[in-house]
């Protein structure tokens, strides 16, 4: 799931980082599935705990419910006709006249499409080129990333997407319903910000967790209103839909990444003879069981923080060269356990948190694993952590009820699409045992265990359960996924491409999460810029070792 940044460095950042300063500690990336924010890693066998038997009833319940509901939704909203776009100034503080805004409303309910509505916006940056194929529609991931953010970077300068995509094509910005500028999820931010332990030792630390969650969902439900429960892909995917109408340029041309190649997933099984192309980057299987997705994220993310070890040992431009690094991590993970380590650029700034606990330090490394080249960073980050500043690792805090950098939209939206086993203290440990056996040393701490501890209690039920695509009649459609890549699995790519048979997965041998953001990985992006271009694939078995 990716997500973007305020003012992205060239060619990288799908999730919500931030460049380091100078002099300063390296910022973390957070909301991994790109990035996003947008989990990874071996699709090897099934779920290795299974729920509890209620929490299996519960399950197949809400897939039955979401089939009928998906139904109804096909009979119902496929009528509705959205008016043009009409394209005026950005809300956003200093972009150039070139980047402009739209607006379209939506039903709030696709089985109600008569009924109350919503927003969705989007921007637009027009091709460099004379002669453009048309417009590319855009989203960075997350769930919860914004992809009018990354498209406004892209028009201060930051050269985001490719020579090749800008002057072919009309970048369209994708906010999705609940996101950014369409119609954004609201919460509480003191309970955004209340911090409580996702791995709990005991039975009031698990009831204090699931009374978290439960708050804070009725925080974002009394702020929100009924848009909290419909924020599912299904329906994003729908809005993309009317998106594409309202534009009136005919098939869609579209870039997912991470959580976004599970919105282009879903299109394509909605709208298949309305594509063009579709670009998947950074494959999220959304058939695959919640505990699985947690199973292969959690071995994933070990793997890519082994190969940064083991680079640091080889590599002398690491700064923690002739370091043990992996015992380094266990000592200041257990170090911060005890007494938190200070984090004093977040005291200057006011917008993280002003120390860092172990539990912290092991879910924000995942964000400074997403791009290779960004791997000095983490090793500063971690030296400087040695050292007593562990700013690098502070999680953010919302300073108000639909802060940029931390909101609710992103649980908001993996409740909906992922149900959780958890039901019990029992069902967190099984799961807990699960995830140190895969991941020894992170112990299972991921995107993945943040929805499955973090919808435990949430207010707004399963509507949009994991369920095998059905994609029928649809043109060549284009996955790459790094093999390995530290927050979408690479075995999910490989089951993907299988439920989308008119797809090729091009194989990226190397780290990092998703390809197209990412430097040094030219030819996976040129293979992305040429299928967009002219809609032909690289031949099947495709492996680059970018």
């Amino acid at each position: 799931m990716t997500t973007p940044l305020h003012h992205p460095p060239a060619r990288e950042r799908p999730r919500r980082a931030r460049p380091a300063r100078a002099g300063r500690s390296p910022r973390r990336t957070w909301a991994i599935r790109t990035v996003g924010v947008a989990g990874a890693a071996a699709l090897v066998t099934a779920t290795l705990v299974a729920p509890t038997a209620s929490a299996a009833t519960a399950d197949a319940t809400a897939t039955a419910v979401a089939a009928t509901a998906t139904a109804a939704a096909d009979a119902a909203g496929t009528d509705v006709v959205p008016s043009p776009l009409n394209w005026t100034a950005c809300p956003f503080p200093g972009s150039p006249e070139a980047l402009q805004c739209a607006s379209i409303q939506v039903p709030l309910d696709y089985a109600h499409p008569r009924g109350e509505t919503i927003t969705v916006t989007v921007d637009r940056l027009p091709a460099t080129g004379a002669h453009p194929v048309g417009s590319l529609f855009f989203d960075p991931g997350g769930p919860g990333g914004s992809g009018t953010q990354l498209v406004r970077a892209e028009s201060l300068g930051f050269e985001v997407f490719s020579a090749a995509t800008r002057e072919h094509f009309d970048l369209i910005g994708l906010d999705p319903r609940g996101v950014g500028l369409s119609s954004p999820v609201r919460c509480d931010p003191a309970l955004l910000n209340r911090q409580v332990p996702l791995f709990p030792t005991d039975e009031a630390g698990f009831q204090r967790l699931v009374e978290h969650n439960r708050e804070l969902g009725r925080s974002c439900r009394r702020l929100t209103g009924p848009l909290l429960d419909h924020l599912d892909t299904v329906s994003a995917a729908r809005d993309l839909e009317a998106l594409r109408r309202a534009l009136g340029q005919g098939p869609l041309n579209y870039l997912g990444l991470s959580y976004g190649s599970q919105l282009g997933a879903t299109y394509a099984e909605l709208f298949p003879d309305r594509i063009r192309t579709l670009a998947l980057d950074g494959a999220l299987d959304h058939s695959l069981s919640t505990t699985t997705l947690f199973k292969d994220e959690a071995r994933a993310y070990e793997d890519s923080f082994r190969r940064f070890v083991d680079w640091c040992a080889t590599d002398t431009s690491c700064a923690l060269h002739g370091t043990d690094v992996g015992r380094l991590f266990d000592d200041l993970v257990a170090a911060a356990d005890r007494a938190p380590i200070p984090a004093p650029e977040c005291v200057e700034a006011g917008t993280c948190r002003p120390a860092v606990t172990g539990e912290d330090i092991r879910f924000t490394l995942q964000g400074l694993l997403l791009f290779p080249s960004r791997r000095g960073d983490l090793a500063l980050a971690l030296q400087q952590a040695r050292s007593g500043d562990a700013s690098a690792f502070s999680q953010p805090v919302a300073t108000g009820p639909s802060d940029e950098e931390m909101n609710g939209s992103a649980i908001a939206i993996e409740c909906l699409d992922w149900p959780t086993p958890i039901r019990t203290l029992d069902d967190l440990r099984r799961l807990q045992r699960l995830g140190r056996t895969v991941a020894p040393r992170l112990g299972g701490a991921s995107q993945s265990w943040t929805i499955l501890t973090g919808c435990v209690g949430w207010p707004a039920p399963v509507v949009n359960p994991p369920r095998p695509a059905v994609v029928r009649h649809a043109p060549p459609i284009l996955i790459t996924n790094a093999t390995h890549d530290p927050s979408t699995a690479y075995p999910w790519a490989v089951h993907l491409q299988r439920e989308l048979p008119s797809s090729v997965l091009v194989t990226r041998e190397g780290d990092g999460h998703t390809s197209y953001l990412a430097r040094g990985v030219g030819r996976t992006r040129d293979a992305i810029d040429a299928y967009l271009l002219t809609g032909r694939t690289p031949p099947p078995g495709t492996v680059y070792d970018d």
